[in-house]
C-alpha cells in the first residue's frame, strides 16, 4: 500500500511539474500568447499536492505553479493570493524572487502600482531578476505618472551593462516619460538618439512618427513635413492632414483623408472619415459632416472614432431640427444654444444664441434662463466678476419675481462676502 501511495504522490508531483513546463513554452515575454489548457491541469495537480500531501517538501513548488499558472490565465487576484501566501509562509524558497517578480507584474495588470513597485523591488534584491524587475517597475512608474522616480530608475539603468533591446527599451520610457510632461526638446533629442540606434523598420517608423508629432506640438511644420513626405504609411499620411489643418491648407488636408479612407478598410477608415466630417463642421457644411461621421460610424462603429461619430451625427441633426424650427423659433433657439455649450462646448457660439435670446426675445419665458445660464457661464467658467454683477443686476431688474433673481442676488451676496473676506 506505501508504494502505491508514493508512486501516487510522485505521479501527481511529476504531471503538476510536466503540465506548467508544458504551459510554459506559449509564454513569451511573461505574456501567454496561444491559450492553453496546460496551466488549468497545472492548477488541479498542484491543488492535489497540497490537499493530500500537505506536508510534502514540494507544498512552495505546488504552490508557486499555481500563482504562475493563475497568472498566465489572466486570473490576476487568485494568482496574488497564492503567491502571497508562498511569500508569506515559504521565504526561504526557492521559487520567493519569481513570486514576487509575479506578483509585481499582476499588481501593475490590476493597476495597484504602489503594491507593484514594493514586489518588483522586493524582486530586485534577486541577481536573477533584478534587471527584469527595474525594467518592469519603469512601466509601472509610467502608467502611475510617476516620472521623478521613472527618470531616477532609468538613470541607474543607463550606468549599468545593458544589451541592445534593454537599451532601446530605457530610452523609449525616457522619451515616452518627456513627451508626457511636453518636455518637448528632450523628447526629440531622446527620440532621436533612439533612431539612430534602431534598426528595424517598424520600429524605425514607429519613432519618425513620434517624432513628426513633437515637430507638429512645438510648431516646426518645415521639419515635419520634411520626416512626413514620401512616407505612405497611413499613419504618417495622416499627421500629415493634420499639419496641413494647422496650416490652414484645408483643401491639402481634405484630398489625404479622401484617400485614406477610400484605400483603408475598418478603424483606419473611420478615422479619415471623421476628420473629414469635423473639416466640414468647421465650414458650417451640416450636411456633409452628418454624412462622413456616418460614414465613419459605419466603418467601424465600435472604434473610439465611430462611437464618437455617433454621438456627433445625432447632435448635429438635432441642430438642423432646431434650425429648421418655424413654430416655437425662441424655444429653438436657446436649445440651440444649449447644444453648443453642453455638447460641442462651443462657447462662444453658445454665448451668441444666449445673448440673442435674452437682447431679441426679453418677454419671452425663455429670456431669464437664457440671461442666468450667461451668468453661470461668466461666474463659474470665465471667472469675470465685475460682468457676473452686471448680469445679475440686469435679472434682478428685469425679472424680479423669478426663482432666477433669487439665484442671482445669492451669487451677489457670495461676490460682496468674497470682496470683504479679501480686503
Amino acid at each position: 500500500m506505501a508504494l502505491v501511495l508514493s508512486c501516487a504522490y510522485f505521479n501527481t508531483v511529476y504531471n503538476a511539474k510536466t503540465y506548467f513546463h508544458e504551459g510554459k513554452k506559449l509564454v513569451t515575454h511573461d505574456t501567454l500568447i496561444v491559450d492553453s489548457d496546460n496551466f488549468d491541469k497545472a492548477i488541479e495537480k498542484s491543488t492535489s499536492i497540497i490537499v493530500k500531501y500537505p506536508n510534502t517538501r514540494w507544498v512552495d513548488d505546488a504552490l508557486f505553479m499555481m500563482g504562475a499558472s493563475y497568472y498566465y490565465k489572466g486570473d490576476y487576484s487568485r494568482a496574488l493570493e497564492k503567491l502571497d501566501f508562498l511569500a508569506q509562509n515559504y521565504p526561504e524558497s526557492g521559487f520567493y524572487y519569481e513570486a514576487q517578480y509575479l506578483m509585481g507584474l499582476a499588481n501593475y495588470k490590476l493597476q495597484k502600482y504602489g503594491s507593484a513597485v514594493v514586489a518588483l523591488k522586493e524582486a530586485m534584491n534577486s541577481g536573477k531578476f533584478k534587471k527584469k524587475a527595474t525594467i518592469v517597475i519603469l512601466y509601472v512608474y509610467y502608467q502611475d505618472d510617476n516620472y521623478g522616480a521613472l527618470y531616477e530608475t532609468t538613470e541607474t539603468l543607463m550606468q549599468g551593462s545593458l544589451s541592445y533591446g534593454e537599451r532601446r527599451a530605457v530610452l523609449r520610457f525616457i522619451g515616452m516619460a518627456q513627451f508626457s510632461e511636453e518636455l518637448y526638446a528632450d523628447a526629440l533629442e531622446t527620440f532621436t538618439q533612439l533612431l539612430d540606434i534602431t534598426r528595424d523598420d517598424k520600429d524605425r517608423g514607429q519613432l519618425k512618427l513620434r517624432i513628426a508629432e513633437i515637430y507638429l506640438e512645438i510648431d516646426e511644420y518645415d521639419l515635419c513635413r520634411d520626416f512626413l513626405v514620401g512616407e505612405v504609411d497611413p499613419e504618417f499620411r495622416d499627421l500629415l492632414a493634420e499639419l496641413y489643418m494647422e496650416l490652414g491648407k484645408t483643401k491639402e488636408a481634405k484630398e489625404i483623408c479622401f484617400e485614406l479612407a477610400m484605400g483603408n478598410p475598418g478603424d483606419i477608415a473611420a478615422e479619415a472619415y471623421y476628420e473629414l466630417a469635423q473639416m466640414y463642421e468647421k465650414e458650417d457644411s451640416m450636411d456633409l459632416a452628418v454624412a462622413f461621421y456616418d460614414s465613419a460610424m459605419i466603418k467601424s462603429p465600435n472604434s473610439e472614432y465611430g462611437l464618437n461619430a455617433r454621438k456627433k451625427s445625432d447632435v448635429l441633426r438635432r441642430i438642423q431640427s432646431l434650425t429648421n424650427e418655424s413654430e416655437d423659433v425662441v424655444k429653438a433657439k436657446f436649445l440651440l444654444a444649449e447644444i453648443y455649450f453642453a455638447d460641442l462646448e462651443d462657447l462662444s457660439k453658445a454665448l451668441e444664441g444666449y445673448q440673442e435670446v435674452y437682447n431679441e426675445y426679453p418677454d419671452s419665458e425663455w429670456a431669464p434662463k437664457a440671461l442666468y445660464v450667461h451668468l453661470y457661464i461668466t461666474r463659474n467658467i470665465q471667472h469675470d466678476d465685475t460682468l457676473t454683477v452686471s448680469l445679475a443686476r440686469d435679472i434682478i431688474s428685469a425679472y424680479p419675481r423669478t426663482e432666477y433673481a433669487l439665484s442671482a442676488q445669492l451669487i451677489l451676496d457670495q461676490i460682496q462676502g468674497e470682496v470683504e473676506t479679501n480686503n
